[in-house]
């Protein structure tokens, strides 16, 4: 029984050392999940996923939200320049044009950041 004891620990010892462990759940924040595209957050009501990529298009963007992993960085207007600042502009003129439209940001506000984008109240 004592061997049987200690050829259990072994084993739980090397899984966990091995990161194996990551797999059995016990670090739930180590495991990544698929968040949505940035533009599947921006709802309006009877509206199509087509007719949203098409509104964002006439807004300025050039994202292609059927891409999982890519956000607004790709966003930019042509000839803008590829700094934060007309990045950040750029951005907040676009959200306007979307609550213009009639959308709402589902996203989280949470972060001061974000607290300071249209998308999430500000003016």
């Amino acid at each position: 029984m004592k061997r049987f004891m200690q050829l259990n620990a072994v084993l739980w010892l090397s899984i966990l050392l091995t990161g194996c462990g990551i797999g059995l759940g016990l670090f739930p924040s180590a495991v990544s999940h698929n968040p949505k595209p940035y533009l599947q957050y921006w709802e309006k009501e009877g509206i199509t996923s087509s007719a949203r990529q098409s509104d964002s298009r006439e807004c300025g963007s050039t994202l292609l939200p059927s891409a999982p992993n890519q956000d607004l960085y790709s966003f930019a207007k042509n000839g803008m320049k590829q700094d934060d600042e007309s990045y950040a502009r750029a951005m907040a003129a676009w959200q306007r044009c979307m609550i213009k439209k009639g959308y709402k940001f589902a996203g989280d506000c949470s972060s001061d950041y974000a607290k300071t984008r249209p998308a999430c109240g500000a003016p």
